[in-house]
């Protein structure tokens, strides 16, 4: 019965993985947050079991959605990826830093991969494609209110392909994270442990993060549109994000002093991040907090 309870668990979560990615694929709004719910069938196998069940598991659930198309097929492999290794990182007992670390990069990997397989396979880079889709489709629409709006639009989609590593890395954090705190969710229910992490109002980035940011805003200023600047300009956007991270965690710990209710504190942080003035103002204090730590500013009691 042992070898028979990893098959058959192996052959549900394949199919769980293949019904998760089908309708995050086919339907419309809610598949998008299905999508991140992707990796987790696989991860799970993986705790339970071993890498090798995770792959052919994997596998199989690949080979399933490869009957729908072959760039699903290669999505299919980059999700189940993210989850084989979170689920083996866990297993082996990485810290949480470790396995988002990890994980990133896999993830990255993993985008890079697809990409490069799928220009290889049709000749059309899926992103480029998209954005002169998006850019077709704005041209379209600019024409009816007297190309309102399109010199903008033509400037931002710029901004996009100059940035898209930027955008590729920032992407392949942020799923990890969620994946890994969606598996804990879930994880909890079902009586497995993950690693633990620091309080979120704790979390201070390394000095190092400071002196990145400051060497992106040298290759800024001095590489204009040389090499230099397209690689400033790249790390200016990771680095600034992990900057507003910081700057979000420093404000909930000072909220957490006065307000209880969890809800009310992200309606506020939510409401910051998605105002521009407020979110640059938000990364500055990430920057400061790096050398004054406001979190030891005390307060009376």
């Amino acid at each position: 019965m042992k070898k028979l309870k990893p098959t058959v668990e192996g052959a549900f979560l394949a199919a769980l993985t293949v019904i998760l990615y089908l309708s995050s694929v086919y339907i419309p709004l809610f598949g998008f947050f299905l999508s991140f719910f992707c990796p987790l069938p696989v991860l799970f196998l993986v705790i339970r079991w071993d890498l090798r069940t995770g792959l052919l598991a994997s596998g199989v659930a690949t080979l399933i959605v490869a009957f729908s198309g072959l760039i699903p097929a290669l999505l299919c492999i980059s999700y189940t990826l993210i989850g084989v290794f979170l689920g083996y990182a866990i297993k082996k007992r990485y810290s949480f830093f470790e396995v988002i670390g990890f994980g990133s990069v896999v993830s990255l990997l993993s985008k890079l991969a697809l990409i490069g397989m799928a220009l290889a396979l049709t000749g059309k880079n899926p992103i480029t494609e998209n954005l002169q889709i998006m850019e077709e489709a704005f041209q379209k629409t600019s024409q009816m209110f007297g190309n309102l709006g399109e010199d903008t639009f033509k400037q931002v989609l710029n901004m996009v392909s100059l940035a898209l590593p930027a955008i590729l890395v920032v992407a392949s954090v942020f799923d990890t994270t969620l994946n890994f705190f969606l598996g804990k969710w879930v994880g909890k229910r079902i009586g497995i442990t993950f690693p633990e992490y620091p309080a979120f109002r704790n979390w201070r980035f390394p000095v190092s993060v400071f002196w990145m940011f400051i060497l992106s805003w040298v290759f800024v200023l001095f590489g204009g549109n040389t090499v230099f600047g397209k690689i400033g300009l790249n790390l200016q956007i990771v680095t600034q994000t992990l900057f507003i991270v910081q700057g979000v965690a420093i404000v909930y710990f000072f909220l957490s002093r006065y307000i209880q209710s969890r809800v009310i504190k992200m309606f506020i942080l939510l409401f910051i991040v998605f105002q521009p003035l407020l979110s640059t103002i938000l990364s500055w204090v990430g920057v400061l907090d790096t050398w004054f730590d406001f979190r030891k500013i005390n307060v009376r009691k």
